[in-house]
């Protein structure tokens, strides 16, 4: 009795496994990028969900946030080795930053894919998760013994990272819509850089980068910043953090944090950036040359949104982004190797 039964579990793990990959279909570009098709969900539902949890596509119709939708690009898993370590699978996710950047995160990254087998999740996730269940079966197929998930994110207090934790059963609640999920003991998921001194690091090269009379100078640290307020307030002391490191190893003495809070409702985002523009105007005033960095991930966000956000005001921006840095791949490889010893 006991071995018809232990067949039948056996069998029934194979189904199981075998469902899943039938999930995985996807067409796949020159690029080796792979566009899994989505799995199945209702739609309306879907919509309607988003619109409960992202205060900006409250009024919005179907087709205006399809359309949003389609202005993001798609969700798509990227093999970036199949070398390096067989034990170790990395999977970094990130929120995607159109076909050029990308592809600089991709090139950026072939050093982890020397160590690992490594993969790209691209998308934000909102209404599907199938590249991220084909990715994390593509390694289980291939024997990763585990599989450490890198949210490409500056903290994990915001929906993005609880909507990725949402699908890894890590939350309860999804953050965006109700997608499918996965179960794995073999995941391990990762924290963000938030404040450690790989982007203490960055984000004062990028300040050296554009000051010239640091004594004279006052500098911004920028954030697209979280929808609610209690995971803003987080987000600002991390970023604190940071000013305080680049006050201590340079001659800025003033570094405010800011963020926008870029999806929250419009009258947050406008007070936000009245804040942010009085600042900017007392220290025209004050006779101080402004500077303005952020730790954005990418060079290819919000940063174009940003300047014209801050047109007509006398400042200096440098927008570059944290994920291509050296120092971000080495806070990578620190991150995986801080769990594999």
């Amino acid at each position: 009795m006991k071995k018809y039964l232990l067949i039948f579990l056996i069998l029934v793990c194979i189904n199981i496994q075998a469902m899943e990959m039938d999930h995985c279909e996807y067409t796949q570009d020159e690029m080796g990028k792979k566009y899994p098709k989505m799995m199945h969900h209702m739609m309306d539902k879907s919509l309607n969900q988003l619109r409960m949890s992202i205060p900006t596509l409250k009024n919005m119709s179907n087709d205006q946030i399809m359309g949003m939708m389609r202005m993001m690009g798609p969700n798509y898993f990227w093999p970036v080795s199949n070398q390096g370590s067989q034990n170790y699978g990395v999977l970094i996710m990130a929120h995607g930053y159109g076909p050029v950047g990308d592809l600089d995160l991709f090139n950026s990254v072939q050093s982890v894919g020397e160590l690992y087998q490594t993969t790209l999740s691209m998308g934000m996730s909102m209404m599907t998760s199938s590249h991220v269940i084909c990715s994390v079966n593509e390694m289980i197929d291939k024997d990763v013994e585990k599989i450490f998930v890198v949210p490409v994110s500056s903290t994990a207090h915001n929906t993005l990272v609880r909507q990725w934790n949402y699908i890894f059963n890590l939350e309860e609640q999804f953050a965006y819509s109700e997608v499918e999920r996965i179960a794995n003991e073999r995941i391990v998921m990762l924290e963000p850089i938030n404040d450690d001194i790989y982007a203490k690091k960055i984000i004062l090269e990028y300040t050296n980068e554009i000051s010239s009379d640091p004594a004279n100078e006052v500098l911004i640290i920028i954030a697209h910043g979280p929808i609610d307020q209690a995971d803003n307030e987080i987000e600002l002391r991390l970023m604190n953090n940071i000013g305080e490191y680049i006050k201590k190893h340079s001659s800025i003495q003033t570094v405010e944090s800011f963020t926008l809070q870029d999806d929250a409702p419009k009258t947050i985002r406008d007070q936000n950036l009245k804040r942010i523009k009085a600042f900017m105007n007392a220290s025209n005033e004050d006779g101080k040359r402004i500077l303005m960095v952020s730790n954005l991930m990418s060079g290819k966000g919000i940063q174009k949104k940003i300047e014209e956000d801050f047109e007509g005001i006398d400042y200096t921006f440098n927008p570059k982004g944290l994920l291509t840095h050296p120092y971000y791949i080495d806070w990578i490889k620190e991150s995986v190797a801080n769990h594999t010893e």
